[in-house]
This record gives C-alpha cells, structure tokens and sequence, in this order.
C-alpha cells in the first residue's frame, strides 16, 4: 500500500478560518522563543490541516478512534496523519489540536506562527523548502491513474498505451507536471479538488487523473465505479522520491520542535506506517473523500 503528497488545492475559503480558535491556543516557532526551552512537557501543539485529505485527515463529529478535537470547537479531526500527531504528543506529554486552513493557505499560517505544524500529507519538494522546513518523511507513494472502471484505458499497462486520454490534475500538485509524462495526451486544465475531478471523470470531460495509491482507494471506497492502474517499474511515470513522499513542516529556525518531531518519525517504520493507514481505511466515514 502506498500514497500521497498533493493536494487539495482550493482558495482559502475566507480569512476568519486562519483566526478562527488559533490565537491562544499554544506556543509560537522555536525562533520567537529563542531563550528557553518552549516544548516541555504540558505544551500544546497546533497542528496545521485542511482536514480534507482521506484517509490522511478528514473531518467528523466525534472523537471515535482518537480523533482529535479542532481549535474552533466545529468538530474531530480523524485520519492517519491524526495518528502520527497523536504519537508526537503522546512521546513528549503534549497537548494536541487540529487548526483547519484551506491548502494554499497553510505553508502562509505556518510562517506567521499560527500553527506550529503542518501535518496533511505534504510532499517534500525543493519550492517549499525555500519556505519551511521538514521533518524525514512520514509516508511515502506511488502513482497511478484514478479513471472509470468500464474506461477503455483501464487495462493500459503502460503510459504508452494512453495516447489520446484527456488527463487532467490537481491544481499546484506534483502530478500537474507528470501529465507531460504521457505520450500524446490530451492535457486538460488542472482542476482544483477531488470532488470536481471525479465529476470530470463520470461526465467524460476527462478520461483520467494521476494520483497516489493510497488516495485513489480512498475515492474508490466511496465511489465504486472508479478503477486505478498501476504500472511495473520503467512503465510508469518517473518521479523522485523526495516528491512523492510526505513530511512534517515547521518554520524555518524551528529547530527544537523539528527535532522532536524526528525522534518520533524515526520510529514509523513501514510495517508502522502501513499499519497506521489500514487502520485509517477501515475507520474512514465513507461519505468522506
């Protein structure tokens, strides 16, 4: 089992969701408290998400299989990247919140010390490292694609084969560039969530989208007449791991707090990992993602 990186790439829905419950709810980057020690024992941790990323991170109405509460009060964060900020706080007796901000706004609440983190599934790419910084990764993908399962391109076993498919992506993800990566496809504009995508998809306004394993089931779990093909090695798309693979942001000049936070990841081993997602799979509301 595999996934990741992305992402949900909306505009943020209003700035009262950067406001809303984040002010008082915890301590700022390890540069603003240059002095002493700020991650002691009692602490609170503000996880940065947009929440709206199964089996990464969804949003429900309890705390059922450890959900974590949102700073707003609005409801209970759920979902395998919930697990491995609960691990994070558990290891040092740290309080844990969730503060749900739109994708494109959280790499921006993050610098401005509204959250201390941001863990929702973030691949590791040299652009965003310019702005924060990373922990070792968390999660790690593969890619595929995500398209109807009566498609005449379902049963392609290499990009070869897909010559001609209208192929849209994400906005601002990693799998924009690899459309190209098809020969002679017809590339669509990007769109901008999962939702719209699969809408896309039954209407045949495209015929696929490239996505990480662990996405696509997610999608396939609530959407059943969806398929996703994957390719042997050199059959495939070419990506980096570094692209495909996810990991925990802080502020740059966090050094105290990413040091923390890599003491615990260093403890995800895959069999860890895998472990923690399946879990995610079976607790997944499937009217999520």
């Amino acid at each position: 089992m595999s996934t990741l990186s992305r992402r949900n790439f909306i505009k943020m829905a209003g700035a009262g969701l950067f406001s809303l419950g984040i002010v008082g709810c915890g301590g700022s980057s390890d540069s603003a408290a240059d002095g002493g020690e700020q991650w002691g024992e009692g602490a609170t941790l503000r996880v940065g998400s947009d929440c709206d990323y199964a089996p990464h991170s969804w949003v429900q109405t309890d705390d059922s299989n450890g959900a974590i509460a949102l700073a707003d009060g609005s409801g209970y964060v759920g979902g395998y990247d919930t697990k491995v900020a609960q691990m994070i706080g558990d290891a040092y007796g740290w309080n844990v919140t969730f503060i749900k901000v739109d994708w494109d706004g959280l790499i921006p609440a993050l610098n401005a010390g509204k959250i201390d983190c941001i863990i929702d599934g973030m691949g590791v790419t040299e652009e965003r490292k310019q702005s924060v910084d990373f922990s070792d990764y968390y999660w790690s993908s593969s890619q595929g694609l995500l398209l109807l399962a009566d498609s005449p391109f379902v049963k392609a076993t290499s990009l070869d084969e897909l010559g001609g498919a209208k192929v849209a992506a994400q906005i601002g993800s990693m799998w924009e560039a690899m459309v190209d990566q098809i020969p002679d496809v017809n590339k669509q504009e990007s769109l901008p969530d999962v939702n719209t995508i699969i809408q896309a998809i039954r209407s045949g306004k495209i015929d696929a989208t490239i996505m990480g394993e662990t996405e696509a089931k997610s999608c396939i779990l609530s959407n059943p007449d969806l398929a996703y093909v994957t390719f042997e090695d050199g059959k495939g798309f070419e990506v980096d791991l570094s692209d495909c693979s996810a990991g925990i942001a802080v502020a740059k000049g966090s050094n105290e707090l990413l040091e923390k936070i890599n003491k615990v990841v260093a403890t995800l081993d895959r069999d860890t990992q895998e472990k923690l997602m399946d879990e995610a799979f079976a607790e997944q509301p499937l009217s999520v993602g």
